[in-house]
């Protein structure tokens, strides 16, 4: 085949293009040059690599091409050169047009024929269904491409030492969440080291069936042709295990099937290497943990260079280079995120200063629909990538297999929970402490109760008691596997990625939404005990979901849906009391105070002990304080008797607001009789607000750091504070010291 018939080829194929012709001729002046491999200005690589599909299906016949540019009749089936102008119309018999845009990539023309180079690319990719006389297209890597430097360079290392003797073969493992970039970062690295891999075999893995379907594609190499095989995934694999070349066998988005279902589909023997991409780090079985690696968000000067190169505004200026930064910042560095944010800048739908304030009021929009796909060629958008994942586990939940199913039943469950959480430091307590609910005696209440609404579906106990954490363990695993979740260095502690954490949410219906809240609610409230029983550890994680939580339910549409628990309600503001947060637990225990008084009345021990348990000591409102007190030790002297430990921890409270309103002589009083009925009645206890004896042992510091131990005595103080619940801060005691050693004198010289 001469040059001019060349030249004639790509001429008639600029119909089917808008590139410059003269681009394109000049790819073929020279012998052995690769057709279509080029990213210029020429025409489209899938135009030209076309050329190379329909002539390589005759060059393994040593059919010539005519001067005149046509095949002839009994070889050619049919395909005339008029073909090559109306692109959709092409037939080469069984084919369609689009099997031959999806023709073989790297084609050489050499000793007028077209064959295939070295570098042989199977894919599938993209879910496109391809013949089984078609070899599929591997995609270029995007031409955004950007960082990863370290990844690619830990790739290379790792396969490119050809020293070592005996030859054995190599794997790796590229694991994490989707959209995560594991695609683009094995397409850069191929490219990269196309000179040292002499065959590239790309497999989609992401069902049996693309596995089998490149496989097949394989068989119709003309390297494989030369050897006989008869056209099965299993010849393919058989006729690659026999290759001596250093070959590369890439399973890219290895995601749904097992490492026990993946390894039939290695090819035998020892050499070549293998790399896969996968969303199961359990994959790590094949290649061994020391050969994987988690690929993380991108570094984030990496980030912003993407989407300005994405939004066709690299290089910039350093005010767009701000605005990127924050909108990576919000994208939490998510490549595919970044990509697709990029490209609708790009678009003109907006400028880059003004896309996050469109992001914030369409997020779901922006992150689902296709037209907001990106360069990468990734055919889904962020939030499809993930969708995909629940879709196999909702299949997953349908099967026969009730093991199987029950886990996936589970996973769902957790991701109508999870959302709900806090995104990071989701503790297994949670669960094991609802669990123990069970075990509780539940007493009939007149109001709503969160104990009487908890979910037990993955709360049973053992034979002793104990939670039974199976199910709540396969769940976690199955949305470990699809890297929904994360698992967090300290072991019974999960993670969701804040984008991953958003589409949760934006999956659901409204309804739905305000459902799965609650629930998650009521889960958070059935973990809390106040019997000392539970770490404070766990309490301070606890209330950062507590607070998390309590905002989506206040961002609801329909805020009339929020449902009163009082349980839930006196739980969740003990809990904001005690860790700090005052004033968000005094509108909780407004609202208990008020519902409990309207509906179980004044006088009910649920109702005092709302009045107890009131934040205006806390906030330093302490003649407020003092009139509630007053109204609870009334109370409980009337209802418990004078006697009874809450009678007793009312007068130690109500003692430590007269301390705080420098009523030093009534402190005195009330505290002296506290302490009297201490002694009276053994089983009696010190409040946990203030005690006599925890006051002494304050005086007792403050006279340490007095007489000169000032470093270890102010760092004593500061403890007898925090176990006092004593709102004086470290640093400011003066006052405070004024106030203690005043009574505590008096209280020493009286006894």
């Amino acid at each position: 085949m001469t040059l001019d018939f060349q030249k004639k080829i790509l001429r008639d194929l600029h119909y089917c293009t808008n590139s410059y012709k003269e681009d394109a001729e000049s790819n073929c002046k020279a012998p052995h040059t690769t057709v279509g491999a080029f990213d210029g200005s020429g025409f489209h690589p899938l135009v030209v690599n076309s050329v190379g599909a329909i002539l390589s299906q005759h060059a393994k016949k040593s059919s010539p091409l005519t001067e005149k540019g046509e095949l002839p009749i009994s070889e050619h089936r049919g395909t005339r050169r008029e073909d090559w102008r109306t692109v959709g119309k092409a037939q080469y018999r069984n084919m369609s047009a689009t099997s031959i845009l999806a023709g073989a990539h790297h084609f050489v023309a050499s000793n007028n024929m077209f064959n295939a180079a070295n570098i042989m690319h199977i894919n599938n990719y993209g879910n496109r269904t391809a013949s089984d006389g078609v070899i599929p297209l591997m995609p270029n890597p995007s031409n955004w491409f950007t960082g990863r430097t370290e990844v690619i360079a830990k790739l290379k290392r790792h396969f490119s030492n050809a020293d070592e003797l005996p030859r054995k073969r190599k794997f790796f493992l590229l694991h994490g969440m989707g959209g995560i970039g594991k695609t683009q970062i094995c397409l850069k690295f191929v490219e990269e080291m196309s000179d040292c891999f002499t065959s590239v075999f790309w497999i989609d893995a992401s069902s049996v069936g693309t596995i089998t379907q490149g496989l097949k594609g394989i068989c119709n190499l003309p390297a494989a042709q030369s050897s006989g095989l008869d056209g099965s995934p299993e010849s393919a694999l058989h006729w690659i295990g026999l290759l001596k070349e250093n070959y590369v066998m890439v399973f890219d988005n290895a995601d749904v099937l097992s490492p026990a279902e993946l390894e039939v589909y290695l090819p035998p023997g020892r050499g070549g290497n293998i790399l896969i991409t996968s969303r199961n780090s359990t994959m790590r079985n094949l290649t061994s943990p020391e050969n994987s690696l988690e690929v993380t968000e991108m570094e984030e000067g990496d980030a912003i260079e993407l989407i300005l190169k994405a939004s066709y505004l690299y290089p910039s200026s350093m005010k767009f280079e701000a605005e990127a930064s924050k909108i990576v910042e919000e994208l939490v560095c998510l490549p595919l995120a970044i990509d697709q944010a990029g490209a609708y800048i790009g678009s003109g739908a907006t400028t880059i200063g003004n896309y996050l304030t469109k992001y914030f009021e369409h997020q779901k929009t922006l992150l689902s629909h296709s037209e907001f796909t990106g360069a990468s060629k990734y055919n889904r958008t962020v939030y499809e990538t993930w969708e995909l994942s629940y879709k196999e586990i909702q299949q997953r939940a349908e099967s026969g297999d009730s093991y199987k199913a029950n886990a996936a039943k589970s996973a769902m469950f957790l991701l109508e929970l999870f959302p709900f959480f806090y995104h990071e430091g989701i503790t297994e307590e949670i669960f094991s402490y609802a669990a123990l609910q069970k075990n509780q005696k539940t007493f009939n209440s007149e109001l709503p109760l969160a104990s009487s609404m908890l979910d037990q579906r993955l709360l049973p106990l053992n034979k002793d008691g104990t939670w039974d954490d199976l199910l709540f363990g396969e769940g976690t695993r199955m949305l470990l596997c699809f890297s929904l979740i994360k698992k967090a260095p300290y072991d019974g502690v999960y993670a969701m990625h804040p984008l991953v954490h958003a589409w949760g949410r934006d999956r659901m219906t409204l309804d739905k939404r305000e459902r799965c809240c609650l629930m998650a609610s009521v889960m958070l409230s059935c973990s809390l005990t106040w019997d000392g029983s539970q770490p404070y550890r766990f309490h301070r994680v606890l209330v950062t979901h507590a607070r998390v939580n309590m905002e989506y339910s206040r961002s609801g549409s329909n805020q009339k849906s929020i449902s009163y628990l009082d349980d839930s309600y006196a739980n969740f503001g003990d809990l904001l009391q005690k860790q700090g947060y005052t004033r968000e637990a005094e509108i909780l225990q407004i609202k208990v105070l008020d519902t409990r008084n309207r509906i179980l009345g004044v006088e009910h021990l649920d109702t005092i002990t709302a009045m107890a348990t009131h934040t205006y000591y806390d906030l330093g409102n302490y003649t407020e304080a003092e009139e509630l007190e007053i109204q609870v030790l009334d109370a409980r002297n009337r209802i418990l008797g004078v006697e009874h430990q809450d009678t007793i921890n009312a007068m130690e409270n109500l003692a430590a607001t007269y301390i705080s309103l420098e009523k030093y002589t009534e402190a005195g009083n009330m505290e002296t009789q506290a302490y009297e009925l201490k002694n009276r009645v053994p089983q009696a206890e010190s409040s946990h607000k203030i005690s006599t004896h925890a006051i002494v042992q304050e005086a007792q510091e403050i006279q340490v750091l007095d007489a000169g131990s000032t470093v270890p005595g102010e760092e004593n103080l500061l403890v007898t504070h925090i176990v006092l619940n004593n709102p004086v801060q470290a640093g400011s005691t003066m006052n405070h010291k004024k106030k203690c050693m005043h009574f505590a004198n008096g209280y020493l010289n009286s006894h």
